[in-house]
């Protein structure tokens, strides 16, 4: 959407506590594999965490009534299907 910041992406290794900044996924994804490689040999450490600063569906009321629409409306067809 317009004005929405541009969705990005960031990787943390739990064992190391090397950061990567915000960038896209590609560019993350690349740092990880660029990491486990030369720090980990390959191996994937435990506890990595590879989040985005996405907005969470929990957090947006918006979306939480619009679930809560479409279960509403599916909840409905499944009683009105099982009257008939």
């Amino acid at each position: 959407m317009e004005g929405e910041p541009a969705v990005e992406w960031r990787y943390e290794c739990g064992p190391c506590g090397v950061t990567t900044g915000w960038l896209s996924k590609d560019q993350a994804s690349a740092k990880r594999d660029k990491h486990r490689d030369t720090i980990h040999s390959g191996m994937i450490p435990t506890a990595e965490v590879f989040e985005s600063n996405a907005k969470s569906i929990a957090r947006d009321p918006a979306a939480l009534r619009m679930w809560a629409v479409i279960a509403g409306v599916c909840l409905l067809a499944w009683i009105i299907q099982s009257i008939r």
